[in-house]
């Protein structure tokens, strides 16, 4: 058995290509070695380069003899001796003439050479794939260099291969693969020798790289908190920063940056979210309140630490002074002003507005209001306050500082709200409206805002359905799914009255058709598999009990926790056999006590008083309790009794006990949808 090992080396790529291209080349080596892989590859990745090996493949496979005639001897051999056939049958197998073979044919003595097919040999398997390899893994963008013809998001700086530490012989775009690589680019960029993964790795680590993710990570995050607890600052966990910054280095060196704390006086969450998302930098807090100081990861684990931290410092303060001066220009004017020249600005080109030319964002936010209105007395607030700040939902995206921090839309135009003095509840709507962000996200504290951010979500897919733009394969470019998905989570955020899909809708004057109502059912489907609840079980809960979205997830949840725990597969064979056997005998439910006792029998008298004494309840768990507990009077039930009994008296009974069961369960969920297994 061999070693294979492959390196890419590039020039630094964008973070969030780090993770697809571990991914992406590790299933491409896999899909060219196929059977000469039995073992997954470990695969390591950083911005300069994306690595795999693949332990225990086969050198070499053997191949099987084969026996390949020709013409007659007499034809090969004119004379005795070898003509032009025999030479160029031997020629076109790879064997001398004198290896040739005699064998009996159909009609006489053949000539036949033996030859080996099939046989694989590693390095001439990765020799001939691995440019195809490579090039074929999936990016969102690339870019080509120099005169080549391949795209890569980077240009390839080399690609180390070798098996055994024997160089594997071939050109990647153009350049001779080699058996060496390279340390720190900074520090160590002197070429050294590959041998083997494990030896590659340790050299790498000596050389101020870690090339493992999750070690990098892990390094990165020890490092982020043990330099806050030194200077007794607080951290914020924040696994998307990490997760990012992570892929922006090679090797942590955790340094604290500090800004001039006049700045402080800028709205927190605009320095909070400059520091993360421009410059992505870890903010610090004292007692919960922010503080000028924060933490960086250099990629200079030998750079000067104090001249470091300062030229980071400068970029940042450059950064909010710009904010500062923005921010105090926005002030002067009031945010109906602000919105004023929301119409010049284009929502949907394809939505129509009342002139019949593209509805405007200013057109865009008179109807937000009017659908956040509509929608007050469904959420439990105040209409006057939702109509106020939907007519200023949008305002604050013509300001200076959401020009230049677009990701604090709706919290400037709440700074700049509070600071005109208009009433907090008006504010406060005017930034949750835009909640929740993403799946996850928090939803509305307030009433007002989520009557506003319900209408911005309703209002969206009705009118991209109506244009036609639905989403179309992996297509979402107007955001229709992560629209859905912020409906279900404010109906299931328990401040909206309960009620269908179609009717939160219609409450907000939008169309409400099927096909959109079905858009945001699909998302609460695939959000509670996503959570782990069987898929059989989602759709036997949605065939049954009601349509609002609180209760359908709450059933949901229910089964999914009897999963959990390895309960369901009895729950599903039991009552789907009952469920069935209703289902193919349909009849009237009959009340317990009219059931014939000497016809149900013993076993059916016991499952009719444990059926009857159980309390009234609307409670998914309390209801599914009562169905577990229930099963092995079931099970008994089914032993001890024929239910199919030729007597139609006697089968009445039995199936009217079934049907007493469903019947007091049907809410629940739709039994005869689940699987059998």
């Amino acid at each position: 058995m061999s070693e294979l090992f492959v390196e890419i080396g590039v020039e630094e790529l964008p973070a969030r290509f780090v993770g697809p291209a571990m991914e992406g080349f590790a299933a491409q080596m896999a899909k060219l070695l196929g059977p000469l892989a039995p073992s997954a590859p470990r695969v390591w990745g950083t911005p300069r380069r994306v690595a795999v090996a693949f332990s225990d493949v086969v050198a070499e496979t053997p191949g099987v003899e084969k026996l390949v005639t020709g013409p007659a001897v007499s034809v090969a051999f004119p004379n005795g001796a070898p003509g032009p056939a025999a030479q160029a049958f031997a020629a076109k197998f790879g064997v001398s003439v004198e290896a040739l073979e005699r064998v009996p044919g159909p009609k006489g003595e053949v000539i036949a050479a033996r030859r080996v097919e099939g046989a694989q040999k590693l390095v001439d398997v990765v020799a001939a794939g691995l440019h195809a390899a490579i090039f074929a893994i999936p990016f969102k963008k690339t870019m080509k260099w120099g005169r080549r013809k391949e795209q890569f998001p980077r240009p390839i700086q080399y690609v180390c291969a070798v098996v055994d530490g024997v160089r594997v012989p071939t050109d990647i775009a153009g350049q001779a693969t080699v058996d060496t690589s390279v340390g720190h680019w900074l520090w160590h960029p002197e070429p050294f020798r590959v041998t083997g993964a494990a030896q590659w790795e340790a050299e790498l680590l000596a050389r101020d790289v870690v090339p493992d993710l999750a070690e990098r990570r892990t390094q990165l995050v020890e490092g982020l908190w043990a330099r806050a607890a030194e200077i007794g600052a607080e951290l914020r966990a924040d696994d998307t920063l990490v997760d990012e910054v992570v892929n922006l280095i090679e090797k942590p060196t955790v340094i604290v940056g500090e800004f001039d704390a006049s700045l402080l006086g800028l709205p927190p969450r605009l320095l909070v979210e400059s520091m993360k998302v421009n410059q992505r930098y870890f903010p610090l807090y004292r007692d919960g309140e922010l503080t000028n100081q924060f933490l960086l990861a250099a990629n200079n684990p030998h750079g000067d630490v104090a001249l470091i931290a300062a030229g980071n410092a400068r970029v940042l303060a450059a950064r909010f002074h710009d904010a500062k001066f923005f921010y105090a220009e926005d002030r002067k004017r009031p945010l109906a002003e602000h919105g004023q020249k929301l119409s010049g600005m284009v929502w949907l080109r394809e939505v129509k507005g009342a002139s019949g030319r593209p509805l405007t964002m200013s057109e865009r936010q008179s109807q937000l209001a009017a659908a956040g209105e509509r929608l007050a007395g469904l959420c439990s607030a105040n209409a006057g306050a939702v109509l106020e700040a939907g007519l200023l939902a949008k305002s604050d995206l013509t300001t200076l500082m959401v020009g230049e921090f677009p990701e604090l839309q709706g919290h400037v135009g709440r700074k700049l709200a509070e600071a005109e003095g208009l009433p907090a509840e008006v504010a406060l709507a005017i930034e949750e409206h835009y909640l929740p962000r993403f799946t996850g996200d928090a939803v509305p504290g307030s009433a007002a805002g989520t009557a506003l951010a319900l209408a911005e979500r309703l209002t969206l897919l009705d009118a991209a359905f109506a244009a036609g733009l639905q989403p179309k394969g992996g297509a979402d470019h107007l955001g229709l799914r992560r629209a859905a998905v912020g409906v279900v989570a404010l109906l299931l955020g328990r401040r909206v009255a309960a009620v269908p899909v179609q009717e939160v809708f219609r409450a907000a004057g939008c169309v409400g058709g099927d096909e959109v109502c079905d858009f945001v059912y699909a998302r609460l489907r695939a959000a509670l598999q996503d959570e782990g609840v069987p898929t059989d079980v989602v759709e036997a809960v949605f065939s049954a009990g009601s349509r609002l979205v609180p209760d359908l997830a709450a059933r949901a949840r229910a089964f999914g926790a009897l999963a959990a725990d390895g309960r369901m597969g009895a729950i599903r064979a039991t009552f789907r056999r009952v469920a069935g056997l209703v289902k193919q005998n349909p009849g009237d439910v009959l009340a317990l006590d009219a059931l014939d006792a000497d016809a149900i029998g013993p076993a059916g008298n016991a499952l009719r008083e444990a059926v009857a004494a159980i309390p009234a309840s609307s409670v998914p768990k309390e209801q599914l309790a009562a169905l577990v507990a229930l099963r092995p009077l079931v099970d008994a039930y089914f032993d001890g009794v024929m239910v199919m009994d030729e007597d139609l008296a006697l089968r009445g009974n039995r199936l009217g006990l079934l049907r007493a069961i469903v019947d007091r369960f049907s809410t629940l969920a739709d039994f005869s949808k689940l699987s059998t297994s």
